[in-house]
């Protein structure tokens, strides 16, 4: 009956928050987990985008406390292979566009020419520098991320959450380029800067 509780407790709660607090306690442990999603039981996919920034805020804070920078990277980057994996479908888009083109060289060339709407791409050798412009799009926004977009324009959170970005932004690229990448997250719009940009190592 206990289990069949927190199973129930657990498909009320926002998708996402599920997706975190498994990889908090996969890489942290269950104390770590406690501490860091205290209060994210409360939290579905209708609470209002203020609270669940505001919860955001609070968890990256304790898990900055908590735990050591490596760990917080693969709790936060494992989020975002998952993110990537639910919306697998862009990149299979991206990667059926890839393939109309002889080489990757001319794939990129054209996608620094005509970008996704809300990103730019600019190729500096071997590093392609992706960057989002969330506060230009057509709608401004804090972050593209959907669990962000309730955070107050001059709040800002732990860039420790933005490497859930960097893990999706991978991702994306393996899955277009067929190999591996490696990503480094530059500067992020909900820590401070103006825009988000991801460093995506091509060799």
């Amino acid at each position: 009956m206990g289990s069949l509780r927190v199973s129930t407790a657990l498909a009320k709660k926002h998708g996402m928050l599920v997706t975190m607090d498994k990889c908090v306690e996969k890489f942290a442990g269950q104390s770590a987990r406690n501490e860091i999603m205290k209060g994210s039981e409360g939290i579905s996919e209708r609470t209002d985008k203020r609270r669940i920034a505001e919860f955001l805020q609070g968890a990256m804070g304790r898990m900055d406390g908590l735990v050591d920078e490596k760990v917080r990277t693969e709790i936060m980057e494992n989020c975002g292979f998952e993110c990537a994996r639910q919306h697998r479908a862009m990149a299979q888009r991206a990667l059926a566009k890839r393939r109309k083109f002889k080489t990757i060289d001319g794939y990129l060339d054209a996608e620094q020419r005509k970008p996704a709407r809300g990103t730019k791409l600019i190729r500096k050798g071997d590093v392609l520098h992706q960057i989002y412009t969330p506060l230009t799009y057509s709608k401004s926004m804090r972050c593209y991320c959907g669990l962000l977009r309730g955070l107050p324009p001059r709040e800002t959170i732990s860039p420790t959450y933005c490497q859930c970005s960097k893990g999706f932004v991978r991702k994306f690229w393996e899955g277009v380029l067929e190999r591996p990448v490696r990503v480094e997250l530059l500067r992020s719009a909900v820590s401070g800067a103006k825009e988000c940009e991801f460093a995506i190592h091509l060799k």
